[in-house]
């Protein structure tokens, strides 16, 4: 994962809310279908990890709250995990917030995303790296 990109989404759905001054707070920019779309329709670049910092941090947090997020637009059905206990800016969300940052560098950031799908095989055969470096990500997937 990229955490520059990472951490730009987790704060994205806010600041298009700043810049374009039309949509409300937790309205489209928060919601999980338009956002999964999104991360889907970017996986094989870059800018995954925008979107991922935008479902998994952001849009996880937003959802732990009473008013929750969105699944669509700015009316209809809104999604709460865990019924919606957690007070934006009590002790709690930065308590959980902290333990989101910390499963994010220590779980998922000791796992590498390998966005170019390399053949490691192929680039042994044709000696552009070496043994060494062959027997160290030949089974790697993430």
């Amino acid at each position: 994962l990229n955490y520059m990109l990472t951490m730009v989404g987790s704060i994205l759905p806010d600041l298009v809310e700043f810049f374009s001054k039309r949509l409300r707070h937790r309205g489209v920019s928060h919601s999980i279908i338009i956002s999964f779309l999104m991360m889907a329709a970017f996986w094989m670049t870059p800018v995954r990890d925008v979107w991922i910092g935008v479902m998994f941090a952001h849009l996880f947090m937003d959802s732990l709250t009473l008013t929750g997020i969105p699944l669509w637009g700015d009316k209809g059905m809104r999604v709460t995990l865990f019924g919606g206990r957690l007070r934006t800016g009590s002790m709690m969300e930065f308590v959980i917030s902290g333990l989101v940052v910390l499963f994010t560098f220590v779980f998922v950031g000791s796992f590498s995303v390998d966005i170019d799908r390399r053949d490691w095989k192929q680039l042994y055969n044709t000696k552009i790296i070496d043994k060494k470096e062959y027997f160290e990500h030949r089974f790697e997937f993430f």
